[in-house]
């Protein structure tokens, strides 16, 4: 195999894939005759344009139940109060699917899908920084009940804690149990103060501001019936000056300070987490929804979050729900508030018990203000289930709209949208608006901030296609700190570069990014380089059959994993990402590494040639294809320390043909009982379509044994 002279420049760690194949056991398969690939239904597009505004719209009746049915004549789009001329319409009915492949598959591609023709996505931030202890089960218990009732086969979701770690994705029903098992280690961080001595966010937040002087008095009372502070009794205009800066009103204004500031630090962690993954879906075309699992937290105007959660929300088409998990039974009762037991300290003052109450209730203020303006609903009370089976309807039904705005000013001002149709009763839910476009140059990220793009791309789990990619991984030997050594290999299409000459050499440069993310521990290993690309004709030809290739290595303990790969041409911006999901099996057992499934050969320094692991799964007929792995954890016989195992695999085409079968053939061991297998496949000149590689690996000591499918598509 020609060298394609790619040069890395390692920003953060770097690592070189080590070799893993001992003497091999090689056996030789010759292929004749395949069977067709079914082809794939086209997806239905919905027109894009620079200049179209993308409304989705969810229409139900008085029951909540969606409208189906309607035309493009029943609806009206205005803009700011303009009439809009519709240019785009489609609607969409998500039915029942089949079922859902699991997430995890050989390779992963970002080759455009339109995501409504994939089953309905849910994406979750559970927030556990506005979550308390008391909340935390109901909070956990509800999104296993939306899991396991609302979402039906063929739906997909994905779930980010907002005080970050992983983000898991999963589709239903084959990922089913690992989200559940995920959400049960959810846990709230928030513990909220529980004696009498507490301030109420909202109270903190008009304290510490100075906008509500009721508020401070209100405290004051409180603090003075539970023995916080001494009663005073102002007699005179000096006295109640005096009384303003007294300790005890000081110290309620420097506790409330400290309220205040840990409450917006909360909110700029849910907040910012509902702007990232509402930015993360903005490369999927259709209406989206997300779910915030939270008690909620303060409406605080001052602060950019809600505008920027707002902006990112409608920008992606996503309806934000707020789902109110403080409980049905509101603030009566709890620490502080009137009915509040004496083991947290005094009945509130009766002269305010009202305003108290209607503090509590306002905690929540900022969540609601989002789900309202971003076209989505507040569940709360006793009967959360039924408000989730309505946000599944939501989902399932809706109506994409496209208009070219009249205003055609780039002033970045917002434009307020209103939506309406033509049937009586009929209720609307639709994102209210949307900011123009600017000629404003934005600021410009420090040289420490990830840049915005990049991030959104490593986070979202639709791949950006401007540069196509596809990735695969790759499990090998055990480590002796109990992790295996994985490799992760991409390709990327060479055809957007814009490659340069240089002395007969096609160059670039490009810089890429590797998150992976564990999703039990949250851990999430990175991995930055610059890569520079250097090619001779012969080898760049290679590069656009094939692809460009990137591999990173890391050392991974087993579990589940996510794995993202952004890629950016520097000279151009222009980005491509792909993200893949995978698992990392025990190192203990009887198992093998991950098959190498390649017609792509290493220079044999001494033997045969090593098989090079690859993303692509596509071969030419007639090629020479090589099946790889090695067998771990076989056992070995008392007698000379070696392995007893076979091997017996059958290729066979998509309808069911057996093209080549083998028997068991016995395979040999090196002295430590470990197994390295080398398959070689010729496949004929007639080959076509998909076929798959079936392995039966037979432990005759143990009698344990493994069965093991490879895809392989074969290509003119």
């Amino acid at each position: 195999m020609a060298a394609l002279h790619l040069r890395r420049y390692d920003v953060k760690r770097a690592g070189a894939i080590p070799p893993f194949l001992l003497a091999a056991s090689v056996v030789a398969l010759a292929a004749t005759g395949v069977g067709a690939q079914s082809p794939q239904p086209p997806a239905p597009v919905f027109p894009a344009r620079v200049d179209l505004v993308t409304v989705d719209a969810v229409v139900v009746d008085r029951q909540g139940r969606p409208i189906e049915g309607l035309t493009e004549g029943d609806f009206t789009v205005k803009e700011n109060g303009q009439p809009q001329t519709i240019a785009a319409f489609q609607a969409v009915d998500l039915l029942q699917s089949a079922g859902a492949a699991a997430t995890e598959q050989r390779v992963s591609t970002n080759s455009p899908v339109a995501a409504e023709t994939t089953g309905r996505w849910f994406f979750v931030v559970f927030d556990d920084v506005n979550l308390s202890q008391f909340a935390t089960p109901r909070a956990r218990d509800t999104l296993v009940q939306f899991i396991e009732h609302t979402m039906r086969d063929g739906d997909h979701l994905m779930l980010a804690p907002a005080s970050g770690g992983a983000w898991l994705s999963g589709a239903i029903p084959a990922d089913r149990t690992r989200l559940i098992d995920f959400v049960g280690r959810l846990q709230g961080d928030r513990r909220p103060d529980t004696t009498a001595a507490r301030i109420w966010d909202h109270e903190a937040m008009g304290i510490a501001l100075g906008r509500d002087p009721q508020a401070l008095a209100q405290v004051a009372r409180r603090y003075f019936e539970n023995n916080i502070i001494p009663e005073a009794y102002p007699t005179d205009p000096q006295t109640r000056k005096d009384l303003d800066v007294s300790p005890g009103i000081a110290l309620i204004r420097t506790k409330a300070q400290q309220v205040y500031k840990e409450a917006i630090q909360r909110l700029h962690a849910s907040a910012g987490t509902l702007e990232r993954m509402s930015a993360a879906l903005t490369q999927a075309p259709g209406r989206k929804t997300l779910l915030l699992f939270s008690e909620g937290f303060i409406m605080d105007a001052a602060q950019p979050d809600f505008r920027a959660v707002v902006e990112s929300a409608r920008s992606a088409n996503a309806a934000i729900y707020f789902v109110d998990v403080s409980g049905p039974e509101g603030m009566v009762g709890k620490a502080g508030m009137p009915g509040g037991s004496a083991e947290f300290g005094a009945i509130v003052d009766e002269r305010d018990a009202t305003t108290a109450l209607a503090f509590a209730a306002r905690e929540s203020d900022g969540a609601r203000s989002i789900a309202l303006n971003t076209g989505g609903r507040v569940v709360a009370g006793t009967n959360l289930a039924a408000g989730l089976a309505r946000i599944g309807a939501d989902a399932r039904s809706y109506y994409l709209l496209g208009y070219t705005p009249a205003n055609r000013k780039r002033d970045g001002a917002f434009r307020k949208i209103d939506v309406t149709v033509s049937r009586p009763g009929a209720e609307v839910l639709a994102r209210g608006g949307y900011y123009a476009a600017s000629d404003k140059t934005p600021p410009r990220p420090s040289s420490t901030t990830l840049d915005a793009n990049v991030r959104t791309a490593l986070e979202s789990p639709f791949g950006v296609p401007g540069i196509p990619l596809r990735l695969a991984s790759y499990a090998f030997g055990s480590q002796p700190d109990g992790t295996l050594r994985t490799v992760l290999v991409a390709e990327a299409d060479p055809a957007p570069l814009r490659l340069e000459s240089k002395d007969g050499y096609a160059s670039d440069l490009l810089d890429s990014w590797v998150v992976v993310q564990d999703a039990a521990s949250g851990r999430v290993e990175r991995d930055e380089h610059v890569i520079e690309i250097s090619m001779p004709p012969a080898v760049l030809e290679q590069a656009r059959r094939n692809g460009v290739p990137i591999r990173r290595e890391f050392s991974l303990p087993p579990g589940h994993y996510a794995a993202s790969l952004v890629v950016r041409e520097r000279a151009t911006g222009l980005l491509g990402s792909v993200r893949h999901d995978f698992t990392i099996p025990d190192a203990g057992g009887f198992r093998v590494s991950t098959p190498i499934v390649t017609d792509q050969f290493e220079a044999p320094v001494s033997g045969r040639p090593t098989p090079v692991p690859i993303a692509r799964r596509t071969f030419h007929a007639g090629s020479r294809v090589s099946c790889a792995f090695d067998i771990f954890g076989a056992a070995r016989s008392p007698a000379d320390g070696f392995a007893r195992v076979t091997l017996a695999y059958n290729l066979r085409a998509a309808d069911g043909r057996n093209i080549a079968v083998s028997p068991p053939r016995p395979l040999n061991s090196n002295a430590q009982g470990q197994v390295a297998v080398v398959l070689a496949l010729t496949l004929p000149a007639s080959a076509a379509g998909a076929h798959t590689l079936h392995l039966t690996i037979h432990d005759e000591l143990s009698q344990r044994s493994l069965d093991i499918e490879e895809p392989i598509m074969v290509g003119k």
